[in-house]
């Protein structure tokens, strides 16, 4: 199979990429950005915010909750992978945020109402749908990653592959993760082999399981790196036993998931040197705090009007 090829590029070539210059400034009566948070930014020339937002059976009928998912992304991302998304749900979400700016989305064709998506702005990225893994949707009822193309700016350009694997807990749950994975490790292996195949592979999305668990043994030792292990707890506190929902020192989430107190939103790069591990900028992950980064009151007033997940973010040089 051949994912992104020579006639594929040069789509790419003849689009223009803008840059903002400086800083917008939000009013701290919405969404406020926290100072305790260097990464909580608008967008900065020469960088793109890439994340993976899980947005708990998001089906567009309740316009509070596309109002508050529409603010979160304008003005925490440039590029992010949405899970659990409707096509109804995408296409209010794109009416809401090119209300002040140029959005597009990519839909996953899988997963009836709960689909993954890609949401991008046109005035910093191009994307292009390149295929979907469906070998890793094994019962043909989960969601099969949606795999794109997508340039930022002057020189950074990278297949993005959108992860929702199987859901809920148990023995036959945890049976179908471990197959998917191993499947994703498969189709991971003969994307990097493929000679046309950019070097720059990002996945990221929902995997329902924290990076060091048997559930993501396939990837482990694959060469990607998972950024978002630096902000998990370790194995031996095993938050799948529900051991509350760990933060930092500093009062960072170090949980993506309010169910199960575990981070089990990744985002996982391939490695340097030749891999999008080279753009990444270090120590940029984050999982985004509801009070400190997204402005609301308290955990329980986002739970209860956004969704059980959190975002998560990292941000990446384009040049």
């Amino acid at each position: 199979m051949k994912y992104v090829n020579v006639m594929l590029r040069s789509r790419f070539h003849n689009f223009k990429y803008f840059h903002i210059l400086g800083l917008f400034v939000f009013s701290v009566l919405a969404f406020n950005v926290g100072c305790s948070n260097p990464f909580a930014t608008a967008n900065t020339p020469d960088q793109i915010r890439l994340g993976t937002f899980n947005l708990q059976n998001f089906d567009g009928l309740n316009t509070a909750k596309v109002d508050a998912v529409s603010q979160i992304i304008e003005r925490n991302f440039d590029v992010i992978g949405l899970q659990e998304v409707s096509p109804v749900a995408a296409e209010k979400l794109k009416e809401k945020l090119n209300k002040s700016q140029k959005w597009n989305f990519i839909l996953g064709e899988s997963g009836n109402k709960q689909r993954v998506a890609l949401f991008y702005r046109q005035d910093e990225v191009a994307a292009q749908k390149v295929t979907e893994w469906k070998q890793v949707n094994i019962t043909g009822t989960l969601r099969s990653p949606l795999v794109t193309y997508i340039k930022a700016g002057q020189k950074f350009d990278f297949t993005l592959v959108i992860v929702h694997q199987k859901g809920s807990g148990g023995a036959e749950a945890d049976r179908l993760r471990r197959q998917q994975s191993d499947l994703l490790r498969k189709e991971v292996d003969q994307y990097q082999k493929n000679s046309q195949s950019d070097p720059d592979l990002i996945l990221l999305g929902d995997f329902n399981s924290p990076s060091w668990a048997d559930q993501n043994r396939g990837l482990r030792d694959a060469p990607l790196i998972f950024l978002t292990r630096s902000v998990e707890t370790n194995a031996q506190e095993n938050c799948l036993k529900k051991r509350g929902q760990p933060k930092t020192p500093e009062g960072r989430p170090r949980y993506s998931n309010r169910g199960t107190g575990c981070v089990i939103d990744h985002i996982a790069v391939s490695k340097a040197p030749k891999g999008a591990e080279e753009e990444y900028i270090p120590q940029s992950v984050q999982i985004l705090d509801p009070q400190k980064d997204l402005g609301f009151d308290g955990d329980r007033t986002y739970f209860a009007k956004v969704s059980d997940h959190l975002p998560v973010r990292a941000v990446f040089r384009t040049k």
